[in-house]
């Protein structure tokens, strides 16, 4: 009785948390196509505790033998519910990211499915629990299209997971949690953290926070924390060549850059901005609301930044050119 009433209480928070805060954030981006990955960390805020709820409510099916058809034992079934949360969190989020980046694709394409995943998995949850509201439990025309569909997305979130952590590694883990902290209130204690950080091998960390959206007292205090690495220049140089564009781009259009800075940090400036001009798709390779957005963004982006660095003999203007050239709305 204890798992059952537990089981129906985090799929009901689940659903809640789903109809709500993660429908408003869409709704919030239904008239917008973001340019960068800013996004990602109200998403996961949003749908990493939904499903680690779902997880729960399904683990409390295990152990109540809802699974038990499957003919596996408890330790397998319970592994297996553990992956199903996290593929179809995965599942989840890509739904949601092609929403909020659809491209050249209408949106209403996706809403099908970033709804189906969590709908199907509550109502698999719900009448497991709850043999009482149909004889025999989950209905097999439930049952067996989210079993078949959750086992594909287990399948194919292995390699999916696996290449984000080949690709982004320690830079890309780092980034995600720093995303994360950015979108959350500032407190004495974001602060205190900083503090603690260090120059070198924080570096990452540091830099999600130095930028405007974490408030001014936290990005000074992570400017500060940065300049105090005597590698500050190479490393933030290494960033902007080859690292994360936006973030890296973001402090620069932040920062007040001293006249050394400025001048060693002019060359990788400049290749920041072509790496991100060249990842702006074609207007015919996506919406016009998209192009626009794209040109908010440039367009704040190079309004400050190739002025900062004024003087170093760097020639923005080629840059400037492309990217007025792939933004330009033909007729």
């Amino acid at each position: 009785m204890l798992l059952q009433h537990l089981g129906n209480a985090c799929a009901a928070v689940a659903t809640i948390v789903f109809v709500f805060p993660l429908q408003k954030l869409l709704s919030d981006y239904a008239d917008r196509h973001v340019s960068n990955d800013d996004w990602t960390a109200s998403v996961l805020v949003i749908v990493a505790p939904q499903w680690l709820l779902l997880m729960g409510a399904l683990l409390c099916v295990v152990a109540v033998g809802g699974f038990d058809g499957l003919k596996l034992g408890r330790t397998t079934l319970y592994g297996l519910a553990v992956a199903a949360a996290v593929a179809l969190a995965t599942a989840s989020f890509v739904f949601i990211a092609l929403y909020i980046r659809p491209g050249f694709t209408p949106r209403v394409l996706y809403v099908p499915f970033i709804w189906g995943v969590t709908v199907a998995t509550v109502l698999l949850v719900a009448l497991s629990l709850n043999p009482g509201l149909v004889p025999g439990g989950a209905p097999s025309w439930l049952r067996w299209p989210w079993t078949v569909f959750t086992g594909l997305s287990i399948v194919a979130s292995v390699p999916f997971l696996g290449h984000q952590v080949l690709e982004l590694g320690k830079q890309g883990a780092s980034g995600l949690v720093e995303r994360i902290a950015v979108v959350m209130p500032s407190s004495k204690e974001s602060l205190a953290k900083v503090a603690t950080l260090d120059a070198q091998k924080d570096f990452d960390s540091l830099l999600w926070r130095a930028n405007r959206l974490g408030g001014r007292e936290l990005r000074e205090a992570a400017t500060a924390r940065l300049r105090s690495d005597p590698n500050f220049v190479e490393r933030l140089s290494s960033q902007l060549t080859t690292g994360h564009v936006e973030p890296a781009l973001t402090f620069l259009r932040d920062a007040t850059l001293t006249p050394q800075e400025q001048q060693a940090l002019a060359r990788p400036a400049r290749r920041a901005l072509e790496r991100w001009v060249d990842r702006v798709p074609a207007p015919n390779y996506t919406t016009k609301q998209r192009l626009r957005d794209l040109k908010r963004w440039g367009d704040e982006v190079l309004a400050v930044v190739p002025a900062k660095f004024a003087g170093s003999g760097v020639a923005f203007e080629p840059v400037i050119d492309e990217f007025k050239d792939k933004v330009e709305a033909r007729p």
